[in-house]
Parts: structure tokens; sequence; C-alpha cells
């Protein structure tokens, strides 16, 4: 394979310790939207596999000068690998890297349904911290979210947060499809409820083969319904002083306007720093682009043969990484393109012209950031306004800029 030409770097593997899910949520990019590749894998990561990924992330990280490397498991639910699965990963992690200054960080992200007090205090000795996925109230979570009985997981989800805020010793986040169909206000109250310390928040996946179905009623009227339901979440949270809730995804916003390095894979200008490790070992760009055709990320990278600097190198890798870079003709004429960065990769396919598009989500996107930089504006210093020469943007005239 070619040298690291563009210098990529890896500071955060999706480890998908699990290819398989206790639940089977409707809109699912792994099972749902038409990837089939699952069922090729092994149902849990073995431990060759494990020692090999160990081994992987330390090579890159003494080539990089990495000090910090974030470790985040995933499936399928993890939770399906057996608890001595993570004493093995953290043991030996531990035997592999005592011999380096590299510090490994673990975090998981989890459907919470089999939490239990033993799952929690597990996770308190080996320092795994975890976010929860839940999308809404009972009424909306349970529409699709649900087993593969068809029964809704809505109580099982917030049985396992409430242990998790009982027992965990870490903060606990929680994760959201968002749905504008749910009252802003009501979401906002139940994210207050659950007592939890930090939110994000995802756009309904999809592209231009597959425009997710409220997305299509914006694109046929012209109109942007799911920036204005953002933006009245965004309201609520950025006028509330009196909690200190994290909302991940519009922090991310103002720190980028601001002028602050975000590295994300759905905004930002930096590189996105991250690879996916399925459970075979198979090194990947990104599992969410699997939306994009069966089989769509499969590539020969693999722990076991390849080292992450070579996976880097590969078309799809280097695409992801890169995304926010090379972006679209219009998007290269937006005022806003360092803020947004041509939006999530996954929401930019077409067959006809790859990634060479915007955001399917462009508008709303904009719409969006446009009213967080105005808000941000309102509440700054004259002084402040002048030394960073920060000003309120119109949205019609953006539009119109880019037209």
């Amino acid at each position: 394979m070619p040298k690291n030409t563009d210098n990529l770097k890896c500071r955060f593997a999706v480890v998908k310790v699990a290819s398989r899910c206790n639940l089977n949520c409707t809109y699912c990019y792994v099972y749902n939207q038409g990837d089939n590749t699952y069922l090729t894998q092994p149902k849990v990561m073995s431990s060759e596999v494990v020692k090999s990924l160990i081994y992987r992330i330390k090579e890159h990280c003494l080539e990089h000068d990495i000090k910090t490397f974030t470790f985040i498991i995933h499936g399928g639910e993890p939770l399906l690998a057996p608890k001595s699965f993570y004493e093995n990963l953290v043991a030996t992690s531990t035997q592999i890297l005592e011999d380096t200054d590299i510090k490994l960080r673990f975090t998981m992200q989890t459907n919470g349904v089999l939490l239990s007090k033993e799952w929690c205090e597990l996770f308190n000795r080996l320092k795994i911290s975890i976010g929860i996925s839940i999308d809404g109230p009972e009424l909306y979570n349970d529409m699709y979210r649900i087993y593969h009985s068809g029964k809704g997981s809505y109580h099982d989800i917030v049985k396992g947060i409430e242990l998790a805020n009982e027992y965990s010793s870490v903060p606990v986040g929680v994760l959201s499809v968002i749905n504008i169909d749910i009252e802003p206000e009501m979401l906002y109250d139940m994210y207050l409820s659950l007592n939890v310390s930090s939110v994000d928040i995802l756009l309904s996946d999809g592209n231009y083969e597959n425009i997710p179905e409220k997305l299509a009623l914006d694109l046929e009227n012209n109109t942007t319904l799911h920036a204005d339901w953002m933006i009245k979440i965004f309201d609520l949270w950025f006028n509330d002083t009196t909690n200190n809730l994290k909302i991940g995804y519009f922090e991310r916003i103002m720190l980028s306007i601001l002028g602050y390095d975000v590295s994300a894979d759905s905004m930002g200008n930096k590189n996105t720093d991250v690879l996916v490790i399925e459970t075979n070992g198979d090194i990947e760009s990104l599992d969410v682009l699997k939306i994009c055709g069966d089989g769509f990320t499969k590539g020969d990278a693999n722990v076991k043969i390849t080292s992450f600097d070579d996976a880097l190198q590969t078309p799809l890798a280097k695409t992801y990484q890169l995304s926010h870079k090379n972006l679209s003709p219009k998007c290269e004429k937006c005022d806003v393109k360092e803020i947004c960065g041509g939006g999530y990769l996954p929401h930019r396919f077409s067959h006809d012209k790859s990634f060479d598009n915007p955001s399917i989500y462009c508008s709303n996107l904009m719409k969006l950031i446009v009213h967080i930089q105005n808000s941000i504006v309102s509440n700054l210093p004259e002084e402040v306004i002048r030394d960073t020469m920060i000003t309120k943007l119109d949205y019609g005239k953006e539009t119109e800029s880019i037209s």
C-alpha cells in the first residue's frame, strides 16, 4: 500500500465487539438499510483480534506521537459480549501498553436494556464510561427502538439509565435520533428528568438515493422543518441557566463558530481521525456508509495484517478522513463551510456523483448554524465582537449566495 502521504491519523476506534443486537431498531444502518455483511461476522470479537487491535493501536500511537487514544466499544449491542470479554480487553490493553505513556480511554454506546448493577460495577472498576440510546418519550421511542418481537424498549432503557445513574462512578450520557414529531419542550423535559450529564443528537440517516421520509417533505416543499425543530431545542437549552446539561451537537457548532478546532465526522473542518474495527478485525472507514449499498464499506484491511497507516490510505478511508476538506462546488461557495464541513459524509452520497454533493440536510444545517451564530453574537460583549469580527448572518442571503 502507498505511504501515508497525507499524514492521516487515527485517534478514535469504533470497535464492533458484537455483531448482533437484541433490538431491531427500524432505521438501523447495520441491519435494516440493505447491508447484510453482518451475517458473515463472528457474533463476538475473539481475544486474538483484541490482541492484534491493541498492538495496532500501540504501533500507530508511537508512530504519530499520540498520547491519548479513545476506544469506542460498539456493536451490534456490546452487552451481548460476556463480562469476561471486558476483563480480558482491559487486561490485554494494560499489558501491551505498559511500556508506553499512551492513555487508552474506553467508552461504550449501548441500548441499555441489559444493564444491571453487576455490569455497572464492572464498568466502574474497568473505567469504561457509557452512553445509552433513547429516542424520546415512550410513544416515540417505541415506534422505532423495538425488540425483534415488535415490543417497545422504552421502559427497559429508562431502567438501564436509572441503574447507570445509581451505580456508575462516571456521568452518563444519552444519544437520540431526532424526531421532529416530538414537541421540543417534551423532549427537553425528558432529558432533564433522566438526570443525565450530556445529550447528543443525530439526524436520521439517508442519502440522495434514500431520502428519509420526513426530510422528503422539506425537500418537496422547500421548508426547513428539521432546522426549525432543532432551533427550538437549542433555544430551550441555550436560555436555560438552571442546569448543566451538555448537548454535544450544539456545543460543537458553537465552538466552531468561535474559532475552535472541532474534529467530528458530522461537522467542522478537521480530519475525522476515526477508524471502525469489525468483529472479525476488518478495518473500515465509517460504519454508517453501509447505507450506500450492500458491502459498500468492505475492503481487505484487517488488524492481523494491516497497519492503521495503511488502512487510512484505502480510497474510502481517505474520502471519509478528508470529508470536511474535499467539498462539493456548492459547499465551496458557502460562508458556513468551516462550521458545517459539508455535513456528514453518508448524507452526501448519490450513485451518479458519489460524495460530490452537499448534505441532503444542507438547507436545514445552514439555517441552524445561522441561528446559533446570531444567538452567540447577541450575547457577546461589543469588544469581543470587535476583536473576533464575528457578525450576524442572514439566512436568506446565505441561501442566495450558494444557489
